[in-house]
């Protein structure tokens, strides 16, 4: 049976706002032989469905520094410390959009990438959403808003124009919850 690795120390290489770099020392159960791997600590993320009385999705487009290429995506970001990633959803849909719901349900959660992280994302879906206020950017957002109707979502996949992992997830756990009959 597969037993999970022991830890025998642990620094921090990297420490900054968004993410701390830490290096662990391990043990192999199997082998009993020591290893150096590396794990990247983050806040847990959040995204959000945000869709329209007429079923539009409110996605936003974005400037990804990784890929160096825009990303079509939905809102989220990172949760604050404290923070209840329900509220950290709402906060990030406001911001980023100006749209706002009083219908916000939690729909799925996911290890963010548990080979190098130690994060979570939480997905959320918003219904019946409309614009009441401005886009509240920070100075590293730069974010176009676009609508689509909620069928097109399989096709934007598919075609490749919507590639991040995220957010493809989130719209798994939403076919999920529809086939739930919500």
């Amino acid at each position: 049976m597969i037993k999970n690795w022991d830890k025998i120390s642990s620094k921090f290489l990297i420490e900054n706002k968004i993410f701390k770099l830490r290096e662990d020392r391990v043990i192999s159960p199997k082998k009993e032989s020591e290893h150096p791997v590396w794990v990247i600590d983050t806040p847990n993320w959040v995204n959000i469905i945000p869709i329209t009385e007429n079923n539009e999705v409110i996605l936003v487009n974005q400037h990804r520094f990784g890929t160096e290429q825009l990303s079509l995506e939905i809102p989220g970001g990172m949760v604050d410390e404290g923070e209840d990633p329900k509220t950290a959803a709402i906060r990030e849909l406001t911001e980023e959009t100006g749209y706002t719901s009083s219908e916000v349900i939690e729909i799925g959660r996911v290890e963010s990438n548990p080979a190098l992280m130690s994060n979570h994302t939480y997905s959320y879906l918003a219904l019946n959403v409309s614009q009441t206020e401005e886009q509240k950017l920070d100075g590293m957002e730069d974010i176009e808003i676009l609508k689509r109707h909620i069928d097109e979502i399989p096709s934007l996949i598919e075609k490749g124009e919507i590639e991040h992992a995220l957010v493809i997830c989130a719209f798994y756990f939403y076919n999920q919850y529809l086939s739930k009959g919500h």
